[in-house]
């Protein structure tokens, strides 16, 4: 009898060790994922919203044009630790993947770093440096996750940022800053897979981040997930029938509604305001050019 209840007991214990692992693998646990710009692929347009005249300078024109935008790695703490990161997005709640494979979660701009690609010239005695980063609480987006095989699937996360533009005088001088609330619609061809497929995306010890575009590390960042955007499968591991390439996972503004009805995947109506591309990995095929040709920085206040 002893023996049966010890087998009974062994059988247990295994199932509850696969139960456990199943559950496991339907869970994607929050964390943060962290993105690299695309060099020259992104810009901010004031042709909605412009800048008032006289605000550069006591005879600059209004300002209605287009500023195209690179990354700028983030200050860190240790220094350096997160490579040419840029934008760090924070996913604040495990997701459950239902019998479907679909799972959502709440979705939260962590921190931005963007630089202008070159100086601003406005018609003043001075062009202006300018910087984007995020600018006090941001807001709540939902993300929609969806497992399409073993090693991961796609998913779509509309994004909401409140941001403040800093133009600084190339000579020496007081900055004026810009306050902006910029929606994005889903980047097209989005990727994800797990740590179990390509490692772990941990980054060691603690780390602690700038949020406030200050210079100044203030905030750590949450243990790592088992979650890896914009990478469908290890690249050394790809088939011969399942090849993937860097290539630009890009949010535009919508041109309607935001969030884009019904989970609006496909890029489609999106206006020339906004544009923020970061370097993924996607299936070969889907890897395109930019979605449209990238408007040319327009100086002293010249319209689109």
């Amino acid at each position: 009898m002893k023996k049966h209840w010890t087998r009974m007991a062994w059988l247990v214990a295994c199932l509850a060790l696969v139960a456990g692992a199943a559950a496991a693998n339907d869970v994607i646990t929050k964390g943060v994922d962290t993105w690299p710009t695309a060099e020259g692929a992104s810009y901010t347009s004031f042709a909605d919203d412009p800048i008032p005249a006289g605000f550069f300078c006591a005879d600059s024109p209004a300002f209605a044009g287009t500023i195209v935008m690179n990354g700028s790695p983030l200050a860190t703490e240790p220094a350096g630790v997160l490579g040419k990161t840029d934008t760090i997005v924070h996913r604040l709640d495990d997701a459950y993947l239902d019998e479907d494979g679909i799972a959502t979660t709440r979705l939260q701009m962590m921190a931005l770093s963007l630089v202008g690609s070159e100086p601003l010239d406005v018609g003043c005695e001075t062009s202006f440096d300018v910087t984007s980063s995020l600018d006090g609480e941001q807001a709540i987006t939902e993300m929609r996750i969806i497992r399409e095989s073993e090693w991961g699937g796609s998913y779509a996360s509309p994004l909401s940022l409140n941001v403040k533009v800093v133009f600084t005088p190339v000579d020496g001088g007081e900055s004026l800053k810009v306050n902006r609330e910029i929606h994005l619609a889903p980047a097209p061809g989005s990727y994800w897979t797990t740590t179990d497929r390509v490692g772990t995306n941990a980054w060691g010890d603690p780390v602690k981040v700038d949020t406030t575009g200050d210079g100044v590390p203030d905030s750590a960042l949450p243990a790592p997930s088992n979650f890896v955007a914009g990478m469908g499968v290890e690249p050394a591991a790809a088939t011969a029938e399942t090849r993937w390439c860097k290539g630009r996972c890009c949010h535009c503004k919508p041109e309607d509604e935001f969030p884009p009805p019904e989970w609006d995947e496909d890029g489609d109506g999106c206006d020339d305001d906004h544009l923020h591309c970061v370097w993924c990995w996607k299936p070969c095929g889907e890897v395109e050019p930019l979605p449209q040709e990238l408007p040319q920085q327009m100086p002293h206040g010249q319209g689109l």
